[in-house]
């Protein structure tokens, strides 16, 4: 135990961060109605708390460099305690906010660059293969079993009970952190605030765009945003595009400040040299790119099998074991393959392995489907990611400097996080895109629908699809095709299953190129080998 048991702290501390939001959306209807609110108001919270770690997780980096890592780790978590215990407790939205999205928040963009630090520092060779093995396949699994728990609590219990749960895991690594080994922080107490800033109102402002997309669309605005009655869409353009564009601006400008910070002797809040330095630039492009597919995965299938198959949050939890089951598989077998071979290549491997998985999970969807259909495609998807991810994170921080090991962390993980945001806000828009697509290609295609009635068809459909919420896709249809005769519902419903499996296929397959841009990433990563033949031995 006292081996690992850096490891042990550090994978408990990324299990409660990625299982948190994904019990948090699970339980959205059942903290509503518990603090009489409304739902906008928790997917609010939701969204603070993914903005509040963007903004601060390179600054939670650098203090890990000034002060140690363990210090700042351990600060981390306890704010993290002081927000689960707080939202446990919390009698109304405001409180729910404070603690979980903000203190909570804080908390996570400390412990967040400052545990795969703890890594770094307690471990070489094939004992950190190892760790960043098992830390990886902690981090993705975390994803699938977290609806599985929310639901759980949620349904038998109280969602206030998983936020009871967290903390008393966070308690568990407070007590634990004397087996975890901390290098001293250099003690320039000299933060650049600039920086802080400018990264900051980046980030937050990207993050927040995309979370607009889903609302206001990602360019051309649906709908203008309203403050104080006030009209927001400049140009007509979308306030998403709007706020997208501003953080592209200010990341640029925090760029061009943080060379001249270097330029000037100054201490950055990130080295210059790191975004110079090709293998680790390739390795965050593709940690994010995967991420990215990640994400709209874990969006994508729940959002399908309880919307068009009617299966409920655990149960939709529990078709997602097969892909974590196979990750955790490959997650695990990868520290003896790096052995034998450069973990670039295992990484090649395993995104090309994981854009097969894809494409067969992309031929799998239909309205009429089972769901152990896409079990294979789950296995094979896992498998890849499993091989992909594993030691993408040690190889892409072993590629800089020892002294940039920190803020190339924080880096790292905050365009990861970025990645998985992104991934959940395209699945949306492409879904509804190609759904609409397949209607239109199906109404126009129909020898059943008099000539006649097409063009209403499409415009009622078209417009109620895009006006609706997606989980109400199914109750939507039903209304539309209820004011017309049989044979025309029946019709209509062969039509929209034929264009929900479409939307689904294409979905996928667009994200298997996206997949592909990673694969053509993978190629520039460093071809250092993480495991020496006599670490294998041992």
């Amino acid at each position: 135990m006292k081996k690992y048991g850096a490891l042990f702290v550090v994978s408990v501390s990324m299990f409660i961060f990625a299982l948190d939001t994904t019990m948090m959306n699970v339980a959205i209807t059942a903290i509503t109605q518990d603090l009489n609110t409304e739902i906008q108001y928790v997917q609010f919270a939701i969204a603070l708390y993914a903005l509040v770690i963007a903004a601060f997780i390179l600054l939670g980096a650098k203090l890990a460099t000034i002060y140690g890592a363990k210090r700042i780790f351990i600060i981390g978590v306890i704010l993290f305690a002081i927000g689960m215990l707080t939202a446990s407790v919390s009698q109304n939205m405001v409180m729910l906010t404070v603690g979980w999205s903000v203190i909570a928040g804080l908390g996570a963009a400390l412990i967040v660059p400052t545990g795969v630090i703890l890594l770094m520092e307690n471990y070489e060779g094939k004992a950190r293969a190892v760790a960043f093995a098992v830390f990886a396949a902690v981090y993705v699994g975390s994803a699938a079993i977290g609806p599985l728990i929310g639901g759980a609590f949620t349904t038998y219990l109280s969602w206030r009970w998983a936020f009871l749960m967290v903390f008393v895991l966070d308690v568990i690594i407070l007590v634990s952190s004397r087996l975890v080994k901390g290098q001293k922080g250099s003690g320039r107490a000299k933060v650049d605030v600039v920086g802080v800033l400018l990264s900051a109102v980046g980030f937050v402002s990207v993050a927040f765009g995309v979370i607009c997309t889903t609302n206001y669309g990602w360019w051309e605005a649906t709908k203008p945003l309203v403050i104080c009655g006030v009209e927001i869409a400049p140009f007509g353009l979308s306030i998403a595009a709007v706020l997208m564009i501003t953080g592209a601006i200010f990341l640029l400008l925090f760029v061009l400040w943080e060379r001249r910070q270097g330029l000037k002797g100054h201490e950055p809040l990130l080295p210059f040299s790191l975004l110079k330095n090709r293998p680790y630039m390739a390795g965050v492009g593709v940690a994010a790119i995967i991420n990215l597919c990640y994400g709209a995965l874990f969006f994508c299938i729940p959002l399908f099998v309880q919307s068009i198959l009617f299966l409920n949050a655990m149960q939709s939890g529990l078709i997602l074991m097969p892909l974590t089951i196979a990750l955790l598989v490959a997650s695990l077998v990868t520290p003896r393959l790096a052995a034998k071979v450069p973990a670039k290549y295992l990484s090649i491997v395993g995104i090309a392995i994981a854009i097969i998985g894809t494409v067969v999970l992309a031929n799998s969807f239909s309205a009429d489907m089972a769901v152990t259909a896409m079990i294979p495609g789950f296995v094979v998807y896992g498998l890849g990611m499993g091989l992909g991810l594993a030691q993408l994170q040690n190889l892409t921080l072993s590629s800089v400097k020892a002294s940039e090991t920190n803020e190339g962390s924080g880096l790292f993980n905050g365009l990861r996080n970025l990645g998985w945001s992104i991934g959940t806000a395209i699945v949306g828009t492409l879904l509804i895109t190609f759904l609409l697509s397949g209607l239109v290609a199906g109404i126009n295609g129909s020898a059943v629908l008099p000539q006649e009635d097409k063009g209403e068809l499409k415009a009622v459909v078209t417009q109620s699809t895009k006006a609706m919420e997606r989980e109400d896709l199914e109750a939507e249809i039903k209304n539309i095709v209820g004011d017309y005769p049989d044979e025309y519902k029946e019709e209509l419903k062969t039509i929209t299953g034929d264009a929900v499996g479409h939307s689904m296929r294409v979905t996928f397959y667009t994200l298997a190129g996206i997949l592909g841009v990673g694969l053509v990433a993978s190629l520039f990563l460093s071809r250092r080998k993480l495991v020496s033949s006599a670490d294998d031995a041992t």
